[in-house]
């Protein structure tokens, strides 16, 4: 099990669909900590090298969690999902393999123990963290912002900054490892506003929104009064989910992000149109992905064939002809008549993006399994040519 990258990605999913706060993490943050964690106790069981020779990997997943504002009882949710998920594995391995029942509850047993460890070493250097955080100025801000992002406004807002009678922007930047936050944190700080890691995300609440451009991903709300901020930022936690999904990079306004929001947040709606609307179009046909993303892009550029060409690369002719194509073999009309026109172009706007998504998802597990038989072949991969995972 050691061996097998399989392993540390199936304990990662188990503690990533146990713990939401743990899952809205980027799979990578988890599965590095993991896949520590893991390599610690097997080197403790197989090779006999001391836990404590390689405690550090607990000490780091604690102080990134509580730093990231990630409350312990998720961790420890994500930490047992893990664990559970390792002993079923052992069992149904050994199940077949004639292992005295004897020798394998002593096996087991260890197992257990070097387990209870790290989680005993993960709590105490949790609370010993956070117990350091409370003792500074920043701490108070920080513990302020987050009760103000889950709660709404609690006590005196001026007392750390706010005017109560101001509007702020709720933003939120795709940024999770701690150590990365501090070099964006001073450029989100502003004197009349907050910032820190909220929920495993550096969060900030300002009156102006960054000018400089800092090369993340940065999903920010519209200037609201305290009051309405809590419900800002859960628009905004989904809506970073969304845009990072497409891809996207810079500063995108939350209001930009309503259709692909709408989306996202309602799958099976989409699906829905997809099978009303493409039922005649074979997601394994890469031509008629072709004619789909030619669609799509035809409604997102106003129905301007001279733009949609631009943006595919193709003569304004080779669209019409893709067009053609496409309502002959669905009911993809370009140009509706009467006062459904808008309506009608949602509908099928959410019909393609919803039936292409499927493809775009293949495509990143077929890379994340390319770069697992890399890794068992012990070849590395540049991460600027393949586009990264």
């Amino acid at each position: 099990m050691r061996a097998e990258p399989d392993t540390v990605e199936g304990v990662t999913a188990a503690a990533r669909a146990k713990s939401a706060l743990v899952g809205a993490l980027p799979q990578q943050d988890v599965q590095r900590h993991i896949a520590a964690l893991m390599a610690a106790v097997s080197s403790a069981y197989i090779d006999g090298v001391d836990l404590s020779d390689n405690i550090h990997v607990a000490d780091r997943l604690a102080e990134d969690r509580a730093l990231q504002g990630i409350p312990l009882g998720a961790l420890l949710e994500g930490f047992q999902a893990g664990r559970q998920y390792v002993m079923h594995q052992i069992f149904e391995r050994t199940a077949s393999t004639g292992i005295e029942a004897g020798e394998l509850f002593a096996g087991l047993m260890e197992l257990d123990a070097l387990a209870n460890a790290l989680q005993n070493r993960l709590v105490y250097v949790y609370r010993e963290t956070e117990l350091s955080l409370t003792r500074t100025t920043h701490a108070v801000r920080l513990q302020a912002l987050r009760r103000l992002l889950h709660k709404g406004p609690t006590g005196n807002a001026a007392a750390v900054g706010l005017d109560p009678h101001r509007r702020y922007h709720c933003v939120i930047a795709d940024v999770s490892a701690p150590r990365e936050a501090r070099q964006f944190e001073a450029a989100l700080t502003t004197a009349d506003g907050l910032c820190g890691m909220v929920d495993g995300y550096l969060c900030a609440v300002s009156g102006r929104l960054p000018e400089k451009e800092l090369g993340i991903l940065l999903v920010a709300a519209p200037a609201v009064p305290a009051a309405q901020l809590a419900g800002a930022y859960r628009l905004c936690q989904t809506a970073l989910a969304s845009a990072r999904r497409r891809r996207l990079r810079g500063l995108q306004h939350l209001t930009s992000l309503a259709l692909p929001l709408s989306v996202d947040t309602h799958p099976a709606l989409g699906r829905m149109l997809a099978a009303e609307h493409l039922a005649s179009l074979d997601g394994d046909d890469e031509f008629h992905r072709l004619l789909a993303r030619t669609a799509l892009t035809y409604l997102e550029h106003g129905g301007r064939t001279d733009l949609v060409a631009g943006a595919l690369h193709v003569h304004p002719n080779t669209v019409k002809h893709r067009l053609r194509r496409m309502a002959e073999l669905t009911s993809f009309d370009p140009a509706p008549n009467g006062n459904g026109s808008l309506a009608h172009a949602l509908r099928w706007w959410w019909a393609l993006q919803s039936w292409l998504a499927p493809v775009a998802d293949k495509l990143q597990v077929d890379g994340e399994a390319e770069s697992l038989e890399h890794r068992r072949r012990g070849v590395v991969v540049d991460p600027d040519h393949r586009g990264g995972l």
